[in-house]
Protein backbone atom coordinates (compact mmCIF):
# COMPACT_ATOMS: atom_id res chain seq x y z
CA UNK A 1 0.00 0.00 0.00
CA UNK A 2 1.25 3.48 -0.89
CA UNK A 3 1.15 6.16 1.94
CA UNK A 4 1.76 9.63 2.37
CA UNK A 5 2.60 11.12 5.62
CA UNK A 6 0.73 13.85 7.79
CA UNK A 7 1.50 15.90 9.99
CA UNK A 8 -0.57 16.16 13.19
CA UNK A 9 -0.58 19.77 15.13
CA UNK A 10 1.06 17.85 18.21
CA UNK A 11 3.80 17.08 16.30
CA UNK A 12 3.47 13.42 15.91
CA UNK A 13 3.34 12.02 12.37
CA UNK A 14 0.90 9.58 11.31
CA UNK A 15 -0.10 7.64 7.43
CA UNK A 16 -2.56 7.93 5.25
CA UNK A 17 -3.36 5.67 1.71
CA UNK A 18 -2.53 7.04 -1.35
CA UNK A 19 -5.35 5.62 -3.11
CA UNK A 20 -7.87 6.42 -0.31
CA UNK A 21 -10.03 9.15 0.60
CA UNK A 22 -7.73 12.18 1.76
CA UNK A 23 -7.52 13.75 4.56
CA UNK A 24 -9.92 16.91 4.51
CA UNK A 25 -10.71 20.26 6.17
CA UNK A 26 -14.07 18.42 6.86
CA UNK A 27 -12.00 16.09 9.27
CA UNK A 28 -10.84 19.55 11.24
CA UNK A 29 -14.52 21.07 11.30
CA UNK A 30 -15.79 17.63 12.76
CA UNK A 31 -12.99 16.86 15.32
CA UNK A 32 -13.29 20.60 16.56
CA UNK A 33 -16.86 20.40 16.67
CA UNK A 34 -16.53 17.58 19.32
CA UNK A 35 -14.30 18.29 20.99
CA UNK A 36 -15.95 22.23 22.03
CA UNK A 37 -19.41 19.77 22.33
CA UNK A 38 -18.17 17.29 24.80
CA UNK A 39 -15.95 19.43 27.84
CA UNK A 40 -12.80 18.20 28.48
CA UNK A 41 -14.01 18.05 32.34
CA UNK A 42 -16.76 14.95 30.98
CA UNK A 43 -15.35 11.44 32.79
CA UNK A 44 -13.80 8.75 31.30
CA UNK A 45 -16.46 7.80 28.02
CA UNK A 46 -16.64 4.99 26.02
CA UNK A 47 -16.79 6.00 22.26
CA UNK A 48 -17.14 4.61 19.20
CA UNK A 49 -16.20 5.54 15.87
CA UNK A 50 -18.18 4.14 12.73
CA UNK A 51 -15.89 3.94 9.86
CA UNK A 52 -12.71 4.67 11.23
CA UNK A 53 -10.30 4.73 7.95
CA UNK A 54 -6.69 5.50 8.80
CA UNK A 55 -7.85 6.00 12.03
CA UNK A 56 -6.95 9.88 12.38
CA UNK A 57 -10.86 11.10 14.08
CA UNK A 58 -10.25 8.81 16.82
CA UNK A 59 -6.28 9.59 17.44
CA UNK A 60 -6.70 13.10 17.36
CA UNK A 61 -9.64 12.58 19.96
CA UNK A 62 -7.55 10.22 21.96
CA UNK A 63 -4.55 12.39 22.39
CA UNK A 64 -6.78 15.65 23.59
CA UNK A 65 -9.28 13.14 25.71
CA UNK A 66 -6.36 10.56 26.32
CA UNK A 67 -8.97 9.39 29.75
CA UNK A 68 -11.76 8.53 26.99
CA UNK A 69 -12.03 4.51 25.75
CA UNK A 70 -12.22 5.15 21.72
CA UNK A 71 -12.90 1.99 19.55
CA UNK A 72 -12.59 2.53 15.90
CA UNK A 73 -14.61 0.20 13.70
CA UNK A 74 -13.61 -0.14 10.09
CA UNK A 75 -14.51 -2.57 7.13
CA UNK A 76 -11.61 -2.19 5.11
CA UNK A 77 -8.91 -4.68 6.76
CA UNK A 78 -5.67 -3.01 5.11
CA UNK A 79 -7.13 0.25 6.87
CA UNK A 80 -7.91 -1.33 10.47
CA UNK A 81 -3.74 -2.33 10.05
CA UNK A 82 -2.74 1.03 9.36
CA UNK A 83 -5.13 2.77 11.74
CA UNK A 84 -3.40 0.51 14.20
CA UNK A 85 -0.09 1.21 13.23
CA UNK A 86 -0.71 4.75 13.16
CA UNK A 87 -1.89 4.85 16.96
CA UNK A 88 1.33 3.83 18.22
CA UNK A 89 3.11 6.53 16.02
CA UNK A 90 0.94 8.87 17.38
CA UNK A 91 1.64 7.83 21.12
CA UNK A 92 -2.28 7.06 21.40
CA UNK A 93 -4.36 4.06 22.75
CA UNK A 94 -7.60 3.20 20.08
CA UNK A 95 -9.30 -0.27 19.83
CA UNK A 96 -9.34 -0.26 16.38
CA UNK A 97 -11.53 -3.65 15.18
CA UNK A 98 -12.07 -4.62 11.60
CA UNK A 99 -16.46 -5.23 11.05
CA UNK A 100 -19.34 -4.26 9.39
CA UNK A 101 -21.40 -2.08 10.91
CA UNK A 102 -24.58 -3.34 9.56
CA UNK A 103 -23.81 -6.56 12.16
CA UNK A 104 -23.91 -6.11 15.84
CA UNK A 105 -20.18 -6.33 16.53
CA UNK A 106 -20.30 -4.90 19.81
CA UNK A 107 -22.98 -5.49 22.74
CA UNK A 108 -26.34 -2.94 22.44
CA UNK A 109 -26.46 0.55 24.32
CA UNK A 110 -22.58 -0.22 25.02
CA UNK A 111 -21.34 3.68 24.45
CA UNK A 112 -21.68 7.28 25.89
CA UNK A 113 -20.73 8.86 22.23
CA UNK A 114 -20.39 7.53 18.81
CA UNK A 115 -18.87 9.35 15.80
CA UNK A 116 -18.98 8.94 12.23
CA UNK A 117 -17.51 10.69 9.39
CA UNK A 118 -19.46 8.57 6.70
CA UNK A 119 -19.97 8.32 2.78
CA UNK A 120 -21.41 11.55 1.92
CA UNK A 121 -23.16 10.33 -1.63
CA UNK A 122 -25.30 8.11 -2.40
CA UNK A 123 -24.64 4.99 -4.97
CA UNK A 124 -26.67 6.08 -7.80
CA UNK A 125 -25.51 10.07 -7.92
CA UNK A 126 -22.48 11.12 -8.73
CA UNK A 127 -19.08 9.42 -10.82
CA UNK A 128 -17.94 5.81 -8.42
CA UNK A 129 -14.16 6.64 -7.79
CA UNK A 130 -11.84 3.78 -9.52
CA UNK A 131 -10.08 3.52 -6.25
CA UNK A 132 -12.12 0.60 -4.45
CA UNK A 133 -10.41 2.18 -1.19
CA UNK A 134 -11.26 5.74 -2.30
CA UNK A 135 -14.94 4.33 -3.75
CA UNK A 136 -16.12 2.70 -0.14
CA UNK A 137 -14.95 5.55 1.69
CA UNK A 138 -17.22 8.26 -0.37
CA UNK A 139 -20.24 6.32 -2.08
CA UNK A 140 -22.43 4.47 0.00
CA UNK A 141 -21.34 0.95 -1.60
CA UNK A 142 -21.62 -1.07 1.55
CA UNK A 143 -23.29 0.81 3.76
CA UNK A 144 -25.88 3.77 3.86
CA UNK A 145 -27.03 6.72 5.80
CA UNK A 146 -29.79 4.51 7.26
CA UNK A 147 -27.21 1.44 8.00
CA UNK A 148 -25.10 4.62 10.08
CA UNK A 149 -27.99 5.84 11.71
CA UNK A 150 -29.62 2.27 12.76
CA UNK A 151 -26.06 1.43 13.83
CA UNK A 152 -26.13 4.73 15.78
CA UNK A 153 -29.77 3.83 17.01
CA UNK A 154 -28.49 0.21 19.07
CA UNK A 155 -24.69 1.26 19.88
CA UNK A 156 -26.28 4.50 21.93
CA UNK A 157 -26.42 4.76 25.65
CA UNK A 158 -29.62 5.69 26.68
CA UNK A 159 -28.43 9.32 27.91
CA UNK A 160 -25.73 9.44 24.74
CA UNK A 161 -24.69 11.72 22.42
CA UNK A 162 -24.03 10.85 18.71
CA UNK A 163 -22.21 13.22 15.52
CA UNK A 164 -22.56 12.50 12.31
CA UNK A 165 -21.24 14.84 9.65
CA UNK A 166 -22.72 14.63 6.02
CA UNK A 167 -23.23 17.54 2.90
CA UNK A 168 -26.23 19.64 4.36
CA UNK A 169 -28.33 19.18 0.92
CA UNK A 170 -28.71 15.23 2.41
CA UNK A 171 -30.32 17.24 5.72
CA UNK A 172 -34.01 16.10 4.87
CA UNK A 173 -32.86 12.36 4.54
CA UNK A 174 -31.20 12.74 8.08
CA UNK A 175 -34.64 13.82 8.96
CA UNK A 176 -36.42 11.11 7.84
CA UNK A 177 -34.09 8.40 8.96
CA UNK A 178 -33.59 9.39 12.25
CA UNK A 179 -37.59 9.45 13.33
CA UNK A 180 -37.34 6.13 11.72
CA UNK A 181 -35.35 4.40 14.30
CA UNK A 182 -37.08 7.20 16.85
CA UNK A 183 -33.52 9.27 17.43
CA UNK A 184 -33.70 12.84 17.71
CA UNK A 185 -31.53 15.80 16.27
CA UNK A 186 -30.38 17.99 19.34
CA UNK A 187 -28.07 20.18 17.29
CA UNK A 188 -26.87 21.06 13.83
CA UNK A 189 -23.91 22.86 13.34
CA UNK A 190 -23.30 24.04 9.73
CA UNK A 191 -19.62 24.89 8.47
CA UNK A 192 -18.76 28.10 7.03
CA UNK A 193 -17.45 26.94 3.51
CA UNK A 194 -19.69 27.72 0.04
CA UNK A 195 -22.70 26.76 -0.48
CA UNK A 196 -22.01 24.25 -2.94
CA UNK A 197 -19.48 22.33 -0.10
CA UNK A 198 -21.40 22.89 3.01
CA UNK A 199 -21.21 20.70 5.72
CA UNK A 200 -23.71 19.88 8.72
CA UNK A 201 -22.58 17.97 11.91
CA UNK A 202 -26.22 16.80 13.25
CA UNK A 203 -25.88 15.98 16.83
CA UNK A 204 -28.22 13.06 17.74
CA UNK A 205 -29.86 11.63 20.75
CA UNK A 206 -32.25 8.89 22.02
CA UNK A 207 -36.13 10.50 22.38
CA UNK A 208 -37.14 10.52 25.69
CA UNK A 209 -39.89 8.70 26.79
CA UNK A 210 -43.13 9.87 27.99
Amino acid sequence: MDKIAVELPFGEKIFQSKQGQSISSDTEFFLDTVLSEIQRQIPKLEVLELGSGNGIISIMLSHYRPNWEITGLEIQSHLVQLASENSKLAKVKVNFVQGDLREKKFAPANFDLIISNPPYYPKNKGKISPSEERAISRTEILCTMQDIIKSIKYYLKNDGKAFVIYPISRLDEILINTKKVDLNIHRKIISNKIKKQEKVIVELVHKKKD
